[in-house]
């Protein structure tokens, strides 16, 4: 976007005013910092695109074993289903065949297991591993697989309802360990953990809603737990999967669905590379 576009939208040029007064910079001052950071968006952009066209020459130059399986994982509201689709569609118009099939967990598993959260977990990590092995069989068809919660965000749920009591730890362990087994754990070459604090989740649930009431999950008690449930697994099952990253979204650092975006996108390249 060029400096005087963003001048010639009024609402930007009050906020640009308004950020200027809080930072106690003159507005011609601010001005020229807001147009040098527009230029450096753009350039690692340029940047960006000119990295994912090397590589997917390289991918095309070579037969492909299989693709690579990248799962998003993590908390309501962090960020992760915003982050696939931008990921998944710039991937695509640079000329990478994605395979990103829907969630299972909240759009894809039967309105009549929802009662029994036990068989509703179940079926959502039996959903995420059918496509972990259809990918594996089927792989002159896709260069990057697409998780929206996968192997390690079914770890988590069990564990939380062996936390509540739900399930034994015996009988959680057992699906762990299924769940872990190497042939189609190893094939998840990284996992990117989205995480966001309880307030920050609920502020983005509630934003332009009619009402603020609680539901069964989007509440803070239950969000806290979930996030205790992640981090347990964390540092617990992490170092079983060959890439390991922890994106926090919460309010107050420093990250945007673009740059989030971007720095995912970069490491997948990378990932892509390293096959090579």
């Amino acid at each position: 976007m060029a400096l005087g576009r963003f001048f010639g939208c009024p609402a930007a040029w009050w906020r640009l005013v308004w950020r200027a007064a809080q930072k106690q910079i003159p507005i011609t001052e601010y001005a020229v910092l807001v147009q040098r950071g527009l230029g450096l968006i753009m350039e690692n952009l340029r940047n960006l695109r000119a990295k994912a066209k090397r590589v997917l020459d390289a991918l095309r130059s070579r037969e492909q074993k299989e693709p690579i399986f990248i799962e998003f994982s993590g908390s309501p509201k962090s960020g992760k289903s915003t982050c696939i689709d931008t990921v998944a569609h710039f991937l695509r118009r640079m000329g990478y065949k994605v395979l990103a099939p829907t969630e299972g967990a909240s759009k894809r598993t039967p309105y009549y297991l929802k009662d029994d959260i036990t068989a509703f977990n179940t079926w959502s990590a039996c959903y995420a591993l059918t496509h972990v092995l259809e990918g594996l069989y089927e792989a002159d068809r896709y260069h990057i697989a697409i998780l929206d919660r996968g192997l390690f965000d079914a770890l988590v749920w069990f564990e939380l309802l062996a936390t509540d009591g739900v399930i034994s730890r015996r009988d959680c362990k057992r699906v762990h360990n299924f769940l872990l087994i190497k042939k189609w754990r190893a094939a998840i070459s990284a996992v990117f953990l989205f995480k966001t604090d309880p307030r920050t989740s609920m502020k983005r649930e509630n934003r332009h809603k009619l009402t603020s009431d609680p539901g069964r999950a989007m509440n803070p008690p239950f969000l806290r737990a979930l996030n205790k449930a992640y981090e347990r697994i964390r540092r617990k099952y992490s170092r079983e999967f060959p890439y390991f990253v922890v994106i926090d979204t919460s309010h107050g650092k420093r990250t945007t669905p673009r740059s989030t975006a971007a720095r995912v996108v970069r490491q997948i390249l990378d990932l892509l590379a390293k096959q090579q």
